[in-house]
Formats: structure tokens, C-alpha cells, sequence
């Protein structure tokens, strides 16, 4: 059954220890690791190349902080270990896959909810108070994913969150996934990242089919990357820019 809960009450009630689920400091001492799946954000503006070595062509030049996903390697070539990843689009590119060498990104502990593109960042003026969230718009239907292993639970806010789903992770860390059009999860299931949690809608106050996603930490908004425009996959790296980390 779903909670009628405002979105302001979780926060508030967030402030105190939240425990369940893998969380950051679980996850960040595996940073040398790299492997297939896995969701990486890039730590320069870095050169995605057709194939593994220096004399591939380049296919696009990736912002720093663009996030991604390793989808192939490695291989080692020139001296460096190369993946191939499929990454996010950035203030010039596109989403583009290509091969990117180990020492220009790092692993990602948070993940992209869901596939589409960032129809509203962080930064984003709602006249004279600021988006504490990036919105994900694409399709009714659109599945909405896990950010981070935790215990979900689902609740509604009428006017504001609609239909949404949040997360409890460790160390204090809380995902909200909001304007649901329907939910995957059962209230106060433990689910892993990447798992879906619902779908995209426009439930409560919405102006189309997006996901509202927010991160927070003991009851307050954490930054999240992102530009409006920019096309992100579900399951690619959050880069680690967000200010208390």
C-alpha cells in the first residue's frame, strides 16, 4: 500500500542514522578494480577512441564528470589498459561508446536511474529557489532503476513527489525517485542497484513523463551532476563531485 508522506517529512526524518544496504564506504575501497558493467565517471576531459590504442581514431571528447558504464576489455595497448565504455552525452556530444584508457576515469559508486535525457539540473532557477535534483525525462512507461543497493519503500505526495519510491543506503544516504507512473518494488524491499523500481510518469505536481531524482545525506539535498540537455543511460556513473564526499 502506498504511504501518503511529504517529501519534506522523509528528509527531515533522514537526519538520523539510516542503515540497510551496500552503501559508499562499502563500495569505495574497491576504486583500483575495474570491470565489465561496471558504472564509471571520467576524471579529465578524456578522448573516446574507435579502438584500444593511440592510434584509433577519436570519436568524441568527453567532458570531465561525464559518467558511463564499461561495456568491454580490457585491452592493453601503448603502455595503458583500455576499455570500451558506452558513455553519457555532455555539453557537446551526443551518448557515444568508444575505448577510453584506465587512468582517465574512476569507478562510480551512485548510478543514473533511468535512460533519457536531463530535461532540468541541479542548478535549475523554480523562481527563487533552486532544483535540489536532476529530472530525467523520456516516455511513459520508461524504466526507473535503482541508484545504490538499500531498503525501498513507496509513498505519495499529492501536489508535489506524486507517486515515488526512496531508497535507504548506508552512511546516512537517501534516493528519491519521484513522478512515478507505477511502482516494481514492494514497500520496505531490500533491492540491488540497477534493480527497477518503477516506471516514469507524471504523477503530482509534473509538466510530462520524467523521473525527479534527488540524493541526500542525514536530511540534506547532496549535488548531483548533470546539465540540462545532456542524454545519460540508466546505470552510468554519478561522477564523485557531490560536496561531502
Amino acid at each position: 500500500m502506498t504511504n501518503q508522506t511529504s517529501r519534506r517529512q522523509l528528509l527531515k526524518a533522514s537526519g538520523a542514522a539510516i542503515v540497510g544496504g551496500v552503501g559508499l564506504a562499502a563500495t569505495s575501497g574497491t576504486a583500483s578494480a575495474r570491470y565489465v558493467g561496471q558504472p564509471i565517471y571520467t576524471t579529465e576531459n578524456t578522448w573516446v577512441r574507435t579502438g584500444p590504442g593511440t592510434e584509433n581514431g577519436v570519436r568524441a571528447t568527453a567532458d570531465k564528470y561525464t559518467g558511463g558504464r564499461i561495456v568491454d576489455g580490457p585491452v592493453d595497448e601503448d603502455g595503458f589498459r583500455w576499455w570500451r565504455c558506452q558513455m553519457n552525452g555532455d555539453g557537446d556530444n551526443g551518448r557515444v561508446a568508444g575505448w577510453i584508457p584506465n587512468r582517465n576515469f574512476d569507478p562510480a559508486d551512485i548510478t543514473y536511474p533511468s535512460l533519457g535525457y536531463i530535461s532540468s539540473d541541479y542548478y535549475d532557477d523554480r523562481g527563487g529557489r533552486y532544483h535540489s535534483a536532476v529530472d530525467i525525462a523520456n516516455d511513459y512507461g520508461t524504466p526507473v532503476k535503482a541508484a545504490l543497493n538499500g531498503t525501498a519503500y513507496r509513498a505519495y505526495e499529492e501536489g508535489g513527489c506524486g507517486n515515488y519510491v526512496y531508497i535507504d543506503h548506508e552512511d546516512g544516504y537517501r534516493t528519491l525517485y519521484c513522478h512515478l507512473q507505477g511502482f516494481s518494488v514492494s514497500h520496505g524491499e531490500y533491492v540491488e542497484q540497477n534493480q527497477q523500481v518503477g516506471t516514469m510518469g507524471s504523477s503530482g505536481h509534473s509538466s510530462g513523463p520524467h523521473v525527479h531524482f534527488e540524493v541526500n545525506r542525514n536530511g540534506s539535498e547532496v549535488y548531483v551532476s548533470g546539465t540540462a540537455g545532456e542524454e545519460v543511460h540508466s546505470e552510468s556513473g554519478v561522477a564523485k563531485n557531490y560536496a561531502d564526499l
